[in-house]
């Protein structure tokens, strides 16, 4: 296996499948959301924003661990994800949490010669983030100064134009681990800094609801997560992660029935 192959193919499949479920106050498949939140949108930013997946897994191996940066290629597939479309960062919250997901995934075969076992996974991001770099640091803030580019760009094409100031994390923080613990109040870098706890959730229930297939089970754990975190957009990332940690953890089981 070619696990190289198997991320670009998952990350594409996650980011695609999420928007087909039905899930009030969201784009899904029989409606869009609003005029940047678009159906066809988040199919092609998933399918543009994959290859850097792709990348980074190869930088992994190549590495034979942590590279000095990871998150520039976070940067990168966001860029990407905007060819060929308007709307705005409809992928931002998924690129963001799977970078340390497939990195650490890369890490785990690299020294188990697998990586089925998702909760090792899942254990390994917190080791990802304190092993980040100011290059990482840099990185992000990189990302996120595009994120808010997007955006007002897009409010300002409907005719909405908003100004926001993005943080600087530069110089502030040595690596990431550190400059999320300082941002908790968002949710999917609370996500991260609690080892995907909400997302192990939803690759839990999905698993153990399969005999209506894994479009319906989301949309059911969807209802769940929303009266929790209270945040839509949020839990739509986080179902797309737990998403690729089924498609990753079972490989060649029927998910789609």
């Amino acid at each position: 296996m070619d696990i190289r192959r198997e991320i670009l193919r998952n990350v594409v499949l996650c980011q695609a499948l999420e928007p087909l479920a039905k899930k009030p106050g969201l784009t899904h498949r029989l409606q869009d959301a609003t005029s940047g939140a678009k159906l066809e949108y988040f199919i092609v930013a998933g399918v543009n924003s994959c290859w850097m997946f792709y990348d980074l897994a190869d930088r992994v191996i190549q590495k034979g661990g942590q590279p000095d940066c990871i998150f520039d290629l976070a940067y990168e597939a966001q860029a990407a994800s905007v060819r060929n479309r308007l709307g705005s960062k409809v992928n931002y919250g998924q690129i963001t949490l799977l970078v340390p997901l497939v990195t650490a995934q890369v890490l785990e075969y690299l020294d188990k010669g697998s990586c089925d076992d998702i909760e090792a996974v899942l254990r390994r991001t917190s080791e990802v983030l304190r092993s980040t770099t100011e290059k990482d640091v840099q990185a992000v803030e990189k990302l996120i100064h595009l994120g808010y580019e997007l955006s007002a760009r897009h409010h300002e094409r409907i005719g909405d134009p908003k100004v926001s100031r993005p943080p600087i994390l530069k110089d502030r923080y040595t690596n990431l681990w550190d400059a999320f613990l300082d941002y908790q109040q968002i949710h999917i870098v609370r996500e991260m800094s609690q080892g995907y706890l909400h997302t192990l959730q939803v690759y839990r229930y999905l698993l153990h609801n399969l005999e209506e297939g894994i479009l319906h089970g989301s949309e059911m754990i969807y209802r769940v997560l929303l009266a929790e975190l209270q945040r839509a957009d949020a839990v739509a990332d986080i179902i797309a992660a737990g998403l690729y940690l089924t498609l990753m953890g079972h490989p060649e089981a029927v998910l789609f029935t």
